[in-house]
Order: C-alpha cells, then sequence, then structure tokens
C-alpha cells in the first residue's frame, strides 16, 4: 500500500494566507469565507470546496498558528524558562494568532482534530518541567496554566496596569 501526501491547493493555500492575514489584523471575528475569497479574486463560493465552513478554515489556522509556535518553541530547547518566555514573546507578537489557537470552543465540531496540533506543545512543556524543576506532571500543568494567564495578559497590554512585567511573573511561576 502506498501512503499519500496531502497536498493543498493553489487556492487553499491562498486562502488559509488570506484568512490569516484578517486575523492578524483584526482577530477571528474578522475572518470570514467570503472575504478571504474576495482578497484571493474569487467568488464567495470557491473556497467552499476547500472550506465548507468558517469553523474548518479557523480551526485550519488555529492549527497552522499550533505548528508555527511549535517551531518556536523546539528553536529555543527544552529548558521551561526558554520556552516560556518564547511562549509569551509569539502570545505578544502575534495576539489574535496566540488566543485563536487557544479557543477549541470555536473550532469544536469541525473535524480538523486541533488538539493533535496542540497536545504536542503541551507535552513538550510537561517534559521540559519534569526534566529542570521539581513536582510531577499536575505541578508542570499548572506553571503552563500560569505561563499562559502571562501570555495572555501581556498580549493584552493588560500586564501594563498594575506595572508588572512578564519577566518578573515567569520568575515567581518558575522557581
Amino acid at each position: 500500500m502506498v501512503d499519500t501526501v496531502y497536498m493543498p491547493s493553489d487556492l487553499e493555500v491562498r486562502l488559509v494566507a488570506a484568512a490569516r492575514a484578517l486575523l492578524d489584523e483584526a482577530g477571528a471575528d474578522a475572518v470570514t469565507i467570503r472575504e478571504a475569497a474576495r482578497r484571493c479574486g474569487v467568488s464567495h463560493g470557491a473556497p467552499r470546496r476547500h472550506f465548507p465552513s468558517l469553523t474548518l478554515l479557523l480551526a485550519r489556522l488555529a492549527g497552522d498558528v499550533a505548528d508555527e509556535l511549535g517551531v518556536v518553541l523546539v528553536a529555543v530547547a527544552a529548558e521551561p524558562r526558554a520556552m516560556a518566555e518564547a511562549y509569551v514573546g509569539y502570545a505578544v507578537a502575534h495576539p489574535h494568532a496566540f488566543d485563536l489557537m487557544t479557543r477549541h470552543d470555536l473550532v469544536a465540531g469541525s473535524g480538523f482534530g486541533l488538539r493533535a496540533h496542540t497536545l504536542p506543545l503541551l507535552d513538550a512543556w510537561v517534559a521540559a518541567c519534569r526534566a529542570h524543576l521539581p513536582g510531577d506532571e499536575l505541578d508542570a500543568v499548572a506553571r503552563w496554566a500560569g505561563v499562559h494567564g502571562v501570555a495572555t495578559l501581556a498580549a493584552r497590554t493588560a500586564l501594563d496596569v498594575p506595572g508588572v512585567s512578564a519577566a518578573s511573573l515567569l520568575d515567581r511561576l518558575l522557581r
């Protein structure tokens, strides 16, 4: 039996790129199949072959974002502080994409399998914590929840109000 490799069509690639631009510009609420099609210069019905629903397009975007973040995290090695800083940095640099990646509620029922893209990130984090910090798997997940909270607040510039730096919060979480 020969394994086949899925190769997206040119239109699918262009639609995803247009949707990602919409996401980066104004968030998930700005992403529509109709606007992605308009930006690609095709009719509003043309994308339906590739993305029969907005939920599927958003799920694909979220999976791409998780994969992109995974590359960033792998590049900093498996050390919790470096991973946490990269995670926060990604969230600040790409706030709308970061938000979409964790919005499993927006993509539920799409059939895309977003968790297959996000769980490896959590697994890598847990492995790094178990290798470098005291505690068990639940401690590692609790630290991730804290780092995620810092990333979310930093991405939304909410840490500016109390005048607390993301770095100081990461220090507390990862000691």
